[in-house]
């Protein structure tokens, strides 16, 4: 008896391993049988819409490809700072303190913005052009009380308020040129003093008080004045701004080549005011 339990114990077990084999086949069967219907439904899916497999290979692929950057990486592949020229910082500020000291860090930086606007082929490519054009900044012209101070303002802004005013002209006008100021003039091109009322003051356009001041975003040629010819100073390099000045808007007055009357405030400070120049054929007010 217990060899024939034995014996048939021995016959069962090849069965037993026959059928898990089969088990297993059976379910793996199954399982390419669901990926079979998965990848035909898959395939039909992007057959009828093309577009979704477009969609879902750029999200992979954008997931593949974003790699964190080295910080390293970083600092050297930031952008550069922007170098300014310390003669267009200077003469930019000593322009603006000599006309509107008395005004003010608002009023050095309207002033400030309306020479920078000025850069172009109407009035010059740089800034030593555009401010000592003939008659254009009162504070520059010949026999004006408030060309020494623009010429050398170190010599008189010494102490008091005329250090610190001076201090803050420099300031602006780096800010200016470096692109980081706001322009409150709205990219005016000329201004004048509210003490005075010049001939081309009525054929102004887009008037702006800012201060004791008046500005404008632009002034057409006055009916039958011959207008100068603007003087180009030699280096071509002071005031070009590396690329960092923003002009203001453009407008069909602008493209009108050739030295509009001038804009300027009346001179204040150490030597007193200046009474406006006459206007005549050739002349700007100042």
């Amino acid at each position: 008896m217990a060899s024939r339990w034995v014996g048939l114990t021995r016959q069962r077990a090849p069965i037993r391993r026959r059928s898990g084999f089969a088990r297993g086949a059976n379910h793996a069967l199954r399982t390419l049988g669901f990926v079979s219907v998965l990848l035909c439904a898959a395939t039909l899916n992007f057959a009828l819409y093309p577009n979704a497999l477009a969609a879902v290979v750029s999200v992979q692929l954008g997931h593949i490809a974003f790699v964190p950057l080295d910080p390293r990486q970083n600092s050297e592949t930031a952008a550069t700072p922007i170098v300014i020229n310390p003669a267009d910082v200077h003469l930019l500020a000593a322009t603006a303190w000599a006309e509107a000291r008395s005004e003010g860090e608002a009023g050095m930086r309207a002033v400030a913005h309306v020479i920078v606007n000025r850069l172009g082929a109407r009035f010059g490519d740089n800034l030593e052009t555009v401010i000592l054009a003939p008659k254009q900044f009162s504070a520059w012209n010949i026999g004006d009380p408030n060309r020494a101070l623009a010429q050398n303002p170190e010599r008189y802004a010494t102490g008091g308020a005329d250090k610190d005013t001076w201090e803050t002209a420099q300031r602006v006008a780096l800010q200016v040129l470096q692109g980081t100021s706001v322009d409150p003039t709205n990219g005016a091109l000329f201004y004048h003093t509210l003490a005075v009322r010049p001939v081309w003051d009525r054929f102004a356009v887009g008037p702006l008080v800012i201060g004791s001041h008046v500005f404008f975003h632009d002034v057409p040629d006055p009916p039958g004045v011959r207008l100068a010819a603007r003087e180009t100073h030699a280096d071509p390099h002071v005031g070009a701004g590396d690329g960092t000045i923003q002009q203001s808007p453009s407008s069909p007055l602008r493209e009108h080549p050739g030295n509009l009357p001038a804009v300027g405030p009346a001179p204040t400070g150490i030597a007193g005011p200046a009474a406006p120049a006459p206007l005549g054929p050739d002349a700007s007010v100042t």
